[in-house]
């Protein structure tokens, strides 16, 4: 047979929920490590702990940035502490009561810091590390709220409980608030301010937590979203449902993205533009995997943030018999694809600006010149850049999208298809070589595995391991056999690299 080619390795990125011999020649049967962008199957980079070791372990962690200085802000349960790359300063002040299931909610108003956990009263941060965080000016002290976060002028809330009495239904929202000040007032009864709530009791199903999109303040129950749109005059805001019966799996299950909210729901991932009925961005794609991946009794500790530097959104879950996040399904919203990464015990993480003066010396490197990635003397983010950062249970913190390892640990990268029958189901065939086409530094190795099967309903029989040495090796020459073949290509060095198609080769050898 002549030489096929395999075109634009990362154009689909994985389909697990469809039989792989349908799937289109250049779709991938699974991934791990890698992420699908520009056409290209690349390993992800790694993590690195950034700032000092945190003194708690860390449950939730933000960008926040004053006229003078970039902070990041993390929290235990509680204790909070502010970070700007040189000191770390605890601004706790009373100590949150919470658990690890009481996630924390919040965010930047007009320079200040909000954090809510929904247990106790919320509070604020003025960035003035000679002050601690602080209970909201005017809070009712016998009010406590599910989420709490900004937007215009406002802070928006939902399922309140006022004196001991729960309001599942309840969203409210203060008084506009002036540039550096808290709001003056909650009180929906106030007739002097534009403090107000709404019953959203159209379904009875209960808020979970709220965002942003744009001119819009979408609020999500468990199997319904609304839109809020702010209207002013006696109303304030107005509410209306967005059609579909589609809601949010947990708090902090959304994401913003210049094409709406990327939103973990239950069994499915969707993006919401809070207009039309939600889209599901793994139909046929990886809806059914997703289901069987998260742990049913730690569901809730999921999560979801957008990196913006890659155009991507990470969906965090624990996977099956784990109590945090261990896995994250990544949906690159510029070329709609799908991957996977493995996660460091995460229980949240965020995108924003960074500035971490200390530089990266000739002393602190590890392994020859040759394994290493970037340019020497240059860090591989600058404080321009958005990038992410990652609270894990290790304690640290990690700075994602960096380094050659998983905080010291190899990065095993790996893409695999199966089902490849070449429009041809009846004729037995026998792989002779593969080639792909790899984008790495000379020297990098990769191992490459063929393989074959008679049906696609029986398990792939796989070949010895080939040593792919890039600069040296053209071609991976293997024996494997059967009507369906298969490859897999995989690393464990610290060596990046990408693969932008795939030159391959088999012969026909009857029918049987």
């Amino acid at each position: 047979m002549p030489t096929i080619t395999i075109p634009a390795l990362g154009q689909y990125g994985f389909i697990a929920d469809q039989p792989s011999q349908e799937l289109p020649i250049n779709a991938l049967s699974s991934v791990s490590n890698v992420r699908c962008r520009d056409g290209m199957a690349e390993r992800f980079s790694g993590h690195v702990q950034i700032f000092d070791t945190p003194s708690v372990t860390p449950y939730f962690v933000a960008p926040y940035g004053t006229s003078t200085k970039r902070y990041w802000i993390h929290s235990g349960i509680a204790n909070t502490y502010a970070d700007d790359g040189t000191t770390r300063t605890d601004i706790t002040g009373t100590a949150f009561t919470g658990t690890v299931d009481d996630k924390f909610t919040g965010g930047s108003l007009h320079g200040l810091f909000i954090l809510n956990n929904g247990v106790d009263q919320p509070k604020y941060w003025d960035g003035n590390t000679a002050n601690n965080l602080a209970t909201l000016t005017a809070w009712d002290a016998n009010w406590r709220v599910k989420f709490i976060r900004p937007f215009k002028n406002f802070l928006i809330y939902g399922f309140p409980t006022k004196s001991g009495t729960a309001y599942p239904h309840t969203l409210g929202w203060s008084a506009p608030a002036d540039p550096g000040t808290p709001p003056t007032t909650y009180d929906p009864a106030s007739t002097s301010t534009d403090a107000g709530d709404v019953p959203i009791g159209e379904t009875p199903d209960q808020i979970v937590d709220g965002l942003p999109l744009g001119e819009y303040f979408l609020v999500y129950k468990e199997r319904s979203i609304y839109r809020m749109e702010y209207i002013g005059g006696q109303q304030v805001f107005a509410v209306k449902r967005v059609p579909g019966n589609i809601g949010m799996l947990a708090r902090g299950c959304a994401a913003s993205t210049p094409k709406g909210h990327v939103v973990l729901t239950n069994g499915d991932v969707v993006l919401v533009d809070g207009v039309s009925e939600p889209q599901s961005l793994l139909d046929k794609r990886a809806r059914r995997w997703l289901r069987r991946q998260i742990d049913t009794t730690y569901y809730a500790r999921s999560f979801v943030f957008a990196d913006e530097e890659k155009n991507e959104v990470w969906v965090c879950y624990p996977y099956i018999g784990k109590t945090v996040c261990t896995k994250a399904l990544v949906w690159n919203w510029v070329d709609n694809t799908l991957s996977m990464r493995d996660l460091p015990n995460v229980t949240h993480a965020a995108s924003g600006l960074l500035y971490y003066p200390a530089s990266l010396t000739m002393d602190a490197l590890a392994g020859t010149m040759d394994s290493l990635d970037g340019y020497i003397d240059q860090n591989d983010y600058t404080p321009a850049d958005s990038r992410v950062v990652m609270a894990s249970t290790t304690p640290a913190l990690y700075l994602g999208n960096s380094g050659t390892s998983f905080a010291g640990t190899a990065i095993t990268g790996q893409i695999e298809r199966t089902g490849l029958a070449f429009d041809d189901t009846t004729s037995v065939k026998t792989w002779r070589y593969l080639a792909p086409r790899v984008s790495a530094a000379e020297g990098t190795v990769l191992s490459i595995q063929l393989g074959g099967t008679m049906s696609p309903d029986i398990a792939v029989r796989w070949g010895a391991p080939i040593t792919f040495t890039v600069g040296t090796d053209e071609r991976a020459y293997g024996f494997a056999s059967g009507r369906y073949l298969a490859y897999r290509i995989y690393s464990t060095g610290a060596q990046g690299w990408s693969v932008k198609s795939i030159d391959c080769d088999w012969a026909p050898t009857g029918k049987f």
